[in-house]
C-alpha cells in the first residue's frame, strides 16, 4: 500500500467514531444500519485474522489490540443490533433519556475505532507489527522504502 493511502485510511480510521455518530445522527434508522454493517464486517474480519492464526505472527503488542478489536467490535455489533432491530416508527419520537445500551456500544464504538486506528498506524511502519525472524535468515520479501522512497542499506 502507498504510504499517502495508508495515511489516508489511517485518517478516516481516526474520525471512524465521530463519523458513525453523524451517521447515526443523521440517517435515522437506515444510518444506524450502515454503522451496524461496519462494525459486523470489522467483527468478522476481525475474527477470520484471528482463526487464521495472524496473532501468532504479530509481535505481543499488536497481537493484543487485534484480540482486543475483535472483542470491541463483537461488543459494538451486538449492541447496535437490538435497538436496530426494535425500531420504532417514523411518527414516535426518540425515547426520553439516553438508554444504557446506547451508552455501551457508544463506548464500544469508540474503543473500536481507536483500537483500528492504532494497529493501523502500527503496520504503516515497516515491520513494526510482524515476530522477527529468528532463523537468522533474511525475509524473502525485499526491504520496504522509507518515507523519502529510498530502500534502507544493510551494513
Amino acid at each position: 500500500m502507498r504510504r499517502t493511502i495508508g495515511t489516508a485510511i489511517l485518517g478516516l480510521s481516526a474520525c471512524g467514531y465521530p463519523l458513525t455518530q453523524l451517521v447515526v445522527r443523521r440517517g435515522g434508522v437506515p444510518g444506524a444500519a450502515v454503522v451496524e454493517t461496519v462494525c459486523a464486517g470489522l467483527a468478522i474480519r476481525d475474527a477470520s485474522m484471528v482463526a487464521s492464526g495472524v496473532p501468532g505472527r504479530l509481535r505481543t503488542v499488536p497481537a493484543a489490540l487485534l484480540r482486543m478489536e475483535l472483542a470491541a467490535a463483537l461488543v459494538a455489533s451486538l449492541a447496535g443490533l437490538g435497538p436496530l432491530l426494535s425500531t420504532r416508527s417514523a411518527g414516535q419520537g426518540a425515547p426520553a433519556g439516553t438508554p444504557a445500551a446506547d451508552n455501551v456500544r457508544r463506548a464500544a464504538v469508540a474503543a473500536l475505532f481507536t483500537l483500528h486506528t492504532i494497529r493501523f498506524g502500527i503496520y504503516l511502519r515497516p515491520d513494526q507489527g510482524r515476530r522477527t525472524t529468528t532463523s537468522g535468515t533474511a525475509p524473502s520479501h525485499p526491504a520496504p522504502a522509507d518515507a523519502t522512497g529510498s530502500t534502507p542499506v544493510s551494513r
